[in-house]
Order: structure tokens, then C-alpha cells, then sequence
């Protein structure tokens, strides 16, 4: 498998443009801001948060027990969904974007396929079939496929998504499509999902409601608590409005613990963290004067920049993250509490 570059992932112009899209899709929403609901932290519910900052014209807090960064005031489930169904932006992203990012960014769903057949090696659930809940195009469905793992393979995408595959079943609706549902599945996948929900606690109950009582759940999101993302801050790519609540190891472990799930496995297995610092310190050379330990590391040959990554993944401090787990215990969820 070829080695996936920033390049790879995040196309030269794309993301700008997107940025600027993202922007006109803010400024609608906000015209409905007395609308919004400031609440308390969603993943531990908390009433202790802060202020962080504001961005894009939305506030930000961080809760001061979980340190779960999240946009409050936010809108409701219902704007929030008629802004993902209308957004340019994520139009833009879906099918005006170059078409050679499908096929650059390949290596990555398929290095998710093969972390999938570790997990399941390792923890050796029933494997008769799987949902992946937030589906996008479909890359990852249509490569796991070529695995053969899985008798039965549903995906779950709020909006349209034609595969042509019969080996794939698709249904179109938000997650809570999953409430008429009888079906269980052994697997359950959440790719970059998690991060863009109001209410998790809603969705958790949903995912329990549908996993079979000896399954796994796996999840990825972007791990606030990171290297990359701290020293960057709004100049990261984690941090844009539709990722509405930003975890680290300690809120998603708390989040999932309430709502009846016990955390198998957590790792921060991501490799372009260094590489994203090395580029904005290109563009701007003074950039980590503040910080001169980040800056005389980053200054250093590929060999040494490696062993960096290397550590912020052992010690879970890259920018992206992974959780496994699986049901132990009751649902104990509720509504996030209002500030």
C-alpha cells in the first residue's frame, strides 16, 4: 500500500475553496442564530465549560472537566440537518471537487479496510455483516467488499448515493433511520462521523439499538488533543463548523462509558501531523517562534520528523483517532444540559 501524503488527502485549492464556501453556508445559518441552544458539554455533561473562541462567526467552549471542545451556542438538529442537506460547501466536496482525489485518496479507505480485519482478528466478533453509518461516497463499503469479510454490508448515508454494487445494500436517511430498523449487525463503523453530531448520546442509543450484544463498534474522529491541532488551532483542518463537537481520548471514553459501552481499544494511529506543521512553517517561517522546542524539531532531517510522529501516535497526541468497543452495561443517556 502506498504511503498517503497531506497532498493525497487534501488537494491543492480544495480546501481553500471549500473554506470560502463554508463561510457563504455560516452566514445563512446565522441568520437564524436566536434559534441556537448554549448547552453544557455533550460528551460528559458537564455544566463547567468556558469560552474558547469564535470562529467563522460561531462561539466555541471547552469543557473544563473532559476538555471536549465544542461550538455553543449551536443550532438545533433540524437547522443543522437542513444546512448539511443545503451546504455548498459539502456539494462542493462531493461532486464538484477533482475527481483525482477518489483515486489519490484510495489508500486510505483501504488502510481502514485492513485496520478492520486487525480489530476483528484481535477481538473475533461474528462477522456475518456490517453497517457503516455516515457512508459518504461509499469508498470504503466498495473496498471492503474486495475483502469478502462480511455475507452482508449496509450502508447508512443522509444523502443520495447510487453504488451499483448488489453486494452493498444502501439506505438513505440520518441515523435516525436506525430507529424502524429490526436488523442487528455484528460490526458497526463510524468513519469521521461522530464529530459532526449535536446530540451523541441520541446517536449511541441508536448504534446499541442495532449491534448485535457481542459486537463492535468502531469509530474514528479527529483527537482535539493533538499536537497538531493545539499548535495550530483555527488554522487546522479539524477545526471547521460542521465539526460541531472536537473529542480527545478522555471525552469520547466518558461519552461512550455513559451510554452503555466499554472501550476495547483507543490509539491516535495518524502520520501527517508533522508534515502539516512542516507546511505551514514553510509558508511562514516565524510561525512557532513561541514554541522553539516545536520549532527546532520540526528543523530536523526526515529521520528525526519521524521518530516525532511516531511518538505523538504511541502517546496519543496525533490528530486523528480510533476507538473500539463494544456494549457493557445500560444506556444511561439523556439530552445534552442547557446552559
Amino acid at each position: 500500500m502506498n504511503k498517503i501524503k497531506v497532498k493525497d488527502v487534501h488537494h491543492p485549492g480544495v480546501a481553500e475553496e471549500f473554506d470560502r464556501l463554508t463561510v457563504n453556508d455560516i452566514q445563512k445559518l446565522l441568520t437564524k442564530r436566536d434559534q441556537f441552544v448554549d448547552t453544557g458539554c455533550p460528551a460528559c455533561h458537564s455544566l463547567n465549560v468556558k469560552s474558547a473562541f469564535n470562529y467563522q462567526g460561531m462561539d466555541y467552549r471547552r469543557c473544563c472537566e473532559c476538555e471536549l471542545l465544542y461550538v455553543s451556542p449551536a443550532p438545533t438538529e433540524a437547522l443543522h440537518l437542513e444546512y448539511v442537506l443545503n451546504s455548498t460547501a459539502m456539494k462542493f466536496w462531493r461532486e464538484i471537487a477533482n475527481p483525482g482525489m477518489r483515486e489519490s485518496r484510495r489508500p486510505m479507505y483501504q488502510e481502514r479496510v485492513e485496520y478492520a480485519k486487525k480489530i476483528i482478528q484481535r477481538f473475533k466478533p461474528n462477522s456475518k455483516n456490517c453497517l457503516e453509518v455516515g457512508a459518504g461516497n461509499g469508498e470504503f463499503a466498495q473496498e471492503l467488499t474486495n475483502e469478502q469479510i462480511f455475507n452482508e454490508i449496509v450502508v447508512l448515508e443522509p444523502q443520495e448515493l447510487t453504488l451499483n454494487m448488489d453486494s452493498i445494500e444502501v439506505i438513505t436517511g440520518g441515523f435516525e433511520e436506525l430507529e424502524s430498523h429490526e436488523r442487528t449487525f455484528d460490526v458497526v463503523f463510524a468513519w469521521e462521523l461522530i464529530e459532526h453530531i449535536l446530540e451523541p448520546d441520541q446517536f449511541l442509543r441508536l448504534v446499541r439499538k442495532v449491534m448485535n450484544s457481542d459486537g463492535i463498534f468502531i469509530i474514528s474522529t479527529p483527537n482535539e488533543n493533538s499536537v497538531e491541532t493545539r499548535t495550530l488551532g483555527t488554522d487546522s483542518s479539524n477545526i471547521i463548523f460542521d465539526h460541531v463537537r472536537l473529542y480527545n481520548p478522555v471525552a469520547i471514553t466518558e461519552l461512550l462509558s455513559r451510554n452503555g459501552f466499554r472501550v476495547l481499544d483507543i490509539s491516535t494511529p495518524g502520520l501527517l501531523d508533522v508534515e502539516r506543521l512542516k507546511q505551514h512553517l514553510d509558508k511562514k517561517t516565524d510561525l512557532f517562534s513561541d514554541n522553539p522546542a516545536l520549532h527546532f524539531l520540526l528543523m530536523q532531517d526526515d529521520k528525526i520528523t519521524a521518530a516525532f510522529q511516531n511518538y505523538l501516535k504511541e502517546n496519543l497526541h496525533s490528530s486523528h483517532m480510533r476507538v473500539v468497543a463494544t456494549i457493557d452495561g445500560e444506556w444511561k443517556g439523556s439530552k445534552t444540559p442547557v446552559l
